[in-house]
């Protein structure tokens, strides 16, 4: 099975328990993140790299990572990089 077919296979899964509370803990977020970062980070660089150059996409693609850490750290309490050093 294709990656891009896991994922689907994985949200339509979550779709269908939409409404039912589930407990993840700590690292289920993290490795959530794994999965969303390598999209995201595809998606970033699909569109920019016609525009930038390699030193400005690694500073925007480090940006984006710093933006989601403290964005997961304000809503969840959780820093990843405590998770990922355990």
């Amino acid at each position: 099975m294709k990656d891009n077919q896991k994922i689907e296979t994985l949200a339509n899964e979550i779709l269908s328990n939409t409404g039912v509370y589930r407990k993840y803990t700590d690292e289920d977020l993290a490795n959530t993140m794994l999965i969303f970062m390598e999209v995201f980070m595809a998606k970033l660089y699909d569109k920019h790299k016609s525009k930038l150059d390699q030193k400005q996409l690694e500073e925007l693609v480090t940006e984006a990572g710093k933006s989601l850490r403290q964005t997961i750290k304000l809503f969840t309490g959780v820093d990843l990089h405590d998770v990922f050093k355990k």
